[in-house]
């Protein structure tokens, strides 16, 4: 279990609301959470990479 950003309560796993807190109906709010989750465990660097690199063998190929 975790612990709620807002009220300090234990919850479910992400991304489900707390029990405690009212549900959030606002698309923003769930997707800044989705953005900054995947900022903080690094992902974005590796999908970054990974574009890089098919782009590198792409105009290998071509050139």
């Amino acid at each position: 279990m975790t612990m709620c950003r807002k009220c300090g309560a234990q919850k479910r796993r992400w991304p489900r609301s707390c029990s405690r807190c009212p549900a959030r109906s606002d698309r923003g709010d769930a997707a800044a959470d989705a953005a900054e989750l995947v900022v903080e465990t690094g992902l974005l660097a590796w999908v970054v990479r990974g574009i890089v690199s098919v782009v590198r063998l792409a105009l290998r190929a071509l050139g």
